[in-house]
C-alpha cells in the first residue's frame, strides 16, 4: 500500500506533466499587421470585381481569408477613420473630426495600448504628415515611425507623405529586425500606404503607358506590389503562418462621381465603401465573404480578440470575429459623418446611416437612396419616401443621443502647418462649433459643388504658384457667393503675392466680416497694411491677432517689424525674442535680433 505522500506526489508530477504538455502545445502567439490604404474604394480592386484592377496580392489574400463585401467608413476623411479603428469610437466620441485640427486626448485607450498591455511589441509606420505622432495616434505604440523626411518634395506641411516603397523597406526592415533579437513576445505592426491619395501616379516606370489614361488604377497597381512584397517577407522570415494580416482602406475618393472631385464632403459608396480583407492562418475560412454591412469601429474590438483579449464593454457586439470562423453576424448601424462642409465654408455638415438597403443623408436638404435597386446612389428618395426618411432619422438621432462626446485634443501646429491648414491646407481654419450655435438653414453642399470645384481649380493653380490665374477664377467666385471664406483668403493671398496690397487688404477685411476669429485674416490684413506702410492699421491687426492667438509666431514677427520701422528697437526686440520662443528656427527674427543686439540696442 502506497503512503498518501505518494499520492500526492504522483498527483504533482501528474499536473506537471499537463501544464508542461498545454506549454508545448499551445500554439505560438499570433502576430497582427493592420494595412491602411488610403483613399482606396473597394470597386477599384480585383477582388471585389473590378476586372480593370491589377492587385493579383489583395486578390490572392482575399483568397485565403475573409472579404467584407460591404466595409464602410465613418467619414471621409484620413484622420477620423484612422482614429475610429484605433479606438472602437465614432468621430464624435473621440473629437477627431477632421484632419489638422485636433487630435486624439490621452484619456481614450487604444487597440496599441491594450495590445502592449497583453505583451505585444506594438509599432507603427504612418506615411502621411495627418497622422503624425502629436496627433495622438502613437499612444500605444512603442515605436512610432512618421519621419517624412524622404517625403514628397515640394508638398505643404499637412499634405507630406512617403512613397510606399520607403515604408514597406522599413516594416521589412524591423521585421529582420524583430527576428534576430529572437523575441519571442508576439507584435502589433500597423502600416499605412499613402499612395492611391491624389495627386495621381501612372507608375510609368513600372507599368510602361498602362495606367497613363487611369493613374488611380496606377497608384492601387503599386500599392498591391508593396504590400506583396510585405507577404514575400514574412514568408521568407518563417512568419506568415503566425501572422494575421488585416487590409483595409480608410475612405475611399469619388473621382468625379456626384460631382465631387476627390473626397471630404459627401456621403456615397464612392467615398465611404472600402476594401476589408483579414487572413488568420488559424482559420479555417479561407474565401470566406461576408455580406453583412460592418464598420470600420468594427476594427477595433476584432483586433482586441484577434489578440486574445476581450473586447471592452461598450464595443462587444461589434467584434467581427465570429465571421472569422464562418458565422454569421448581425447588421451593423453604419454611422457615418463630414463636417468638413461647416469646416471649409459654414455648409451644412452630414450626418448619415447605411443599412443593407438603405442609406439615409441628413442634410438641408435630405437624401435617401435605396442600395440595392440603386447602388450608383443616383437616384434621391427623399421626397417620395418621407415615411422611410421619418424612420432612419429618427434612428439616426437616437444613435446620436447615445455618443459621449467629446472634444479632440488641442494639438499645436507651426507656422507654416497653420497656414497650410487655413489657406491652402486641408481643412478649414474654423472650429465646428456646437450644433446649437449654428443656423438652422445653411447652404446643402449639393448645391455647392460647382462652387467648389471651382476654388479647387484655383487651389491647385495656387500650388504652382499662377497667382493671377488662380485670381481670375476666386474673384467671380466670392462675388457670387460673398460667404465664402475660403476662397476670400486665397484671393488675398493671390494679390499679397502679386503685392497688390490695397486689394488683398479689402479681401481680407471681407473675410473678417465672415469669420472674427480668422487667425490668417488678421495676420494677412496686418501684413498687407504693413507693406503698406500704415503701420497703426498693421499693429491694430497684429494684436488682434495675439489676442486670438497669444502664440503666433508670425504675429510676434510682424509686429517687430513695425516697431524696427518705428526706429524702436527696444520693443521690436521683444517681439523678435518671443518669436523666437517660440519658434528658435525662425531665422528671420533670428538675424535681425542679433544685428540690433550687435548694434547695442537691448530688449
Amino acid at each position: 500500500m502506497k503512503r498518501p505522500w505518494n499520492l500526492g506526489l504522483a498527483g504533482l508530477i501528474l499536473i506537471g506533466l499537463a501544464y508542461g504538455g498545454w506549454i508545448l502545445l499551445r500554439p505560438a502567439p499570433i502576430n497582427l499587421i493592420l494595412i491602411t490604404l488610403d483613399t482606396t474604394r473597394a470597386d477599384r480592386i480585383g477582388c471585389y470585381g473590378y476586372q480593370a484592377a491589377e492587385t493579383p496580392r489583395l486578390d490572392a489574400l482575399a483568397k485565403r481569408g475573409v472579404l467584407f463585401e460591404r466595409a464602410y467608413a465613418p467619414g471621409p476623411m484620413t484622420s477620423p477613420s484612422h482614429t475610429s479603428m484605433l479606438t472602437g469610437l465614432w468621430p464624435p466620441e473621440h473629437g477627431v473630426i477632421t484632419n489638422g485640427l485636433t487630435g486624439l486626448g490621452p484619456g481614450v485607450d487604444t487597440a496599441a495600448e491594450l495590445l502592449q498591455r497583453r505583451g505585444f511589441q506594438t509599432v507603427a509606420f504612418p506615411a502621411a504628415s495627418m497622422l503624425n505622432a502629436k496627433f495622438g495616434l502613437n499612444q500605444g505604440f512603442q515605436e512610432y515611425h512618421d519621419d517624412l523626411s524622404d517625403s514628397t518634395p515640394g508638398a505643404d506641411p499637412l499634405h507630406r507623405s512617403r512613397d510606399g516603397r520607403f515604408v514597406v523597406n522599413d516594416v521589412i526592415a524591423w521585421l529582420q529586425g524583430h527576428q534576430e533579437r529572437q523575441s519571442s513576445a508576439p507584435f502589433f505592426c500597423w502600416m499605412h500606404l499613402y499612395d492611391p491619395h491624389e495627386p495621381y501616379l501612372a507608375h510609368p516606370d513600372i507599368f510602361g503607358d498602362k495606367f497613363e489614361s487611369r493613374p488611380y488604377d496606377g497608384e492601387l497597381a503599386y500599392v498591391d506590389q508593396q504590400i506583396g512584397r510585405l507577404f514575400d517577407a514574412l514568408e521568407k522570415q518563417g512568419l506568415a503562418q503566425q501572422t494575421v494580416i488585416v487590409v483595409v482602406g480608410d475612405h475611399g475618393e469619388s473621382l468625379g462621381e456626384h460631382g465631387e472631385q476627390e473626397h471630404g464632403f459627401l456621403l456615397h459608396d464612392s467615398t465611404l465603401h472600402v476594401p476589408m480583407i483579414i487572413a488568420d492562418p488559424r482559420r479555417k475560412s479561407a474565401g470566406t465573404r461576408v455580406s453583412t454591412p460592418v464598420s470600420l469601429v468594427d476594427l477595433f474590438p476584432t483586433l482586441l480578440e484577434l489578440g486574445g483579449l476581450s473586447s471592452p464593454g461598450f464595443c462587444r457586439d461589434r467584434s467581427l470575429q465570429p465571421a472569422l470562423e464562418g458565422k454569421s453576424i448581425p447588421a451593423r448601424f453604419c454611422y457615418s459623418q463630414s463636417e468638413e462642409p461647416y469646416l471649409h465654408a459654414f455648409w451644412s455638415p452630414l450626418q448619415g446611416v447605411t443599412k443593407e438597403r438603405w442609406r439615409y443623408v441628413r442634410s438641408t436638404k435630405p437624401e435617401l437612396y435605396d442600395l440595392i435597386a440603386d447602388p450608383a446612389e443616383r437616384d434621391n428618395l427623399a421626397e417620395r419616401e418621407p415615411a422611410v426618411v421619418r424612420e432612419l432619422d429618427g434612428e439616426l438621432t437616437a444613435f446620436e443621443a447615445k455618443f459621449q462626446k467629446q472634444a479632440g485634443m488641442t494639438v499645436t501646429l507651426s507656422s507654416q502647418e497653420q497656414r497650410a491648414l487655413e489657406s491652402l491646407g486641408y481643412t478649414g481654419g474654423s472650429g465646428s462649433g456646437s450644433a446649437a450655435s449654428r443656423p438652422k438653414s445653411l447652404p446643402d453642399i449639393k448645391d455647392m459643388l460647382g462652387y467648389l470645384n471651382r476654388y479647387n481649380d484655383a487651389n491647385h493653380l495656387i500650388h504652382q504658384n499662377d497667382w493671377e490665374p488662380a485670381a481670375t477664377i476666386l474673384e467671380p467666385l466670392v462675388r457670387e457667393v460673398p460667404t465664402y471664406l475660403r476662397a476670400l483668403l486665397n484671393l488675398g493671398q493671390c494679390r499679397l503675392q502679386q503685392k497688390r496690397y490695397d486689394e488683398a487688404a479689402s479681401w481680407f477685411q471681407s473675410a473678417i466680416e465672415i469669420d472674427p476669429n480668422s487667425e490668417l485674416a488678421y495676420e494677412m490684413l496686418g501684413f498687407a497694411y504693413l507693406r503698406l506702410l500704415k503701420l497703426d492699421l498693421a499693429e491694430q491687426e497684429f494684436r488682434r491677432l495675439l489676442e486670438l492667438q497669444p502664440e503666433s509666431e508670425r504675429g510676434h514677427l510682424y509686429l517687430g517689424e513695425v516697431y524696427q520701422r518705428r526706429d524702436n528697437f527696444p520693443q521690436a526686440m521683444r517681439h523678435y525674442a518671443e518669436t523666437l520662443r517660440i519658434n528658435p528656427q525662425n531665422r528671420q527674427a533670428f538675424e535681425v535680433y542679433e544685428a540690433l543686439r550687435q548694434a547695442g540696442f537691448h530688449p
